[in-house]
């Protein structure tokens, strides 16, 4: 488990109303993490000593679902945040499963998931959850190859268990890193016309992905049979 806040830096917030802590991706509940860094496509850097603190990498993360209430504190049972209990975890995934919702992670990222493309439900042995294709983004940017990646988060039916998976993903088209890179006659060097129209390349991005799903490496099917084939009924 990685609480936010030590005992003693908990206790110093009460006092000192300036010491506020900034989450990471690190900060999470007791988990299991399988990391797979060799299912990440060609090209796209792997720091597996980093993983833990990689909202993308090539990793499932099983976690004890009752702990993500507490995180943000000093991880002391008592001290839940209600947008992480575990009644809330459960209904942003069967809003999602629904159509209403969008897939989201209890996850500390701090940028907004792009893109959300290919949305479907997949059932585990012992549970389920969502999955979808997304990028998260801080700013305007492009769809692109490193950043876009599969998500899938689920639990298990009796909910003492909550999934996070990730993966890498690419296809061909997609942009890389580089500041002059263009995607559908975009590009982030032309960051005004860019952010003008956002909205509708946003649009276009998502039906270009849907179009070339067929392409995306991992495939699909792969990583989808992959999240299946998981045994998931309860913390032990």
């Amino acid at each position: 488990m990685h609480p936010l806040y030590t005992a003693e830096e908990w206790k110093q917030t009460q006092t000192d109303q300036q010491f506020i802590l900034k989450p990471s991706y690190y900060n999470r509940p007791l988990h299991w993490a399988i990391r797979l860094p060799a299912a990440t496509p060609s090209g796209i850097p792997i720091e597996p000593e980093n993983a833990d603190d990689d909202s993308e990498a090539a990793q499932i993360l099983i976690h004890k679902a009752d702990e993500w209430g507490s995180i943000m504190t000093d991880g002391t049972v008592g001290r839940e945040k209600p947008d992480k209990s575990l009644g809330t975890l459960r209904k942003q995934i069967d809003e999602a499963a629904t159509g209403d919702g969008d897939v989201s992670s209890p996850a500390f990222v701090d940028g907004s998931a792009g893109f959300p493309t290919l949305k479907k439900r997949l059932e585990f042995d012992g549970g389920h959850g969502i999955r979808t294709v997304t990028q998260w983004l801080f700013e305007n940017d492009l769809m692109r190859k490193g950043r876009l990646h599969y998500l899938f988060v689920g639990m298990s039916d009796d909910n003492t268990c909550q999934i996070i998976a990730t993966f890498p993903i690419t296809l061909p088209g997609l942009p890389d890193d580089s500041p002059d890179a263009e995607h559908l006659g975009r590009s982030s060097r032309r960051e005004e016309d860019l952010s003008q129209n956002f909205e509708a390349y946003c649009t276009e991005a998502e039906a270009w992905l849907a179009t070339h799903a067929a392409e995306i490496t991992p495939g699909l099917q792969t990583l989808d049979d992959m999240i299946r084939s998981l045994v998931v009924r309860r913390w032990e």
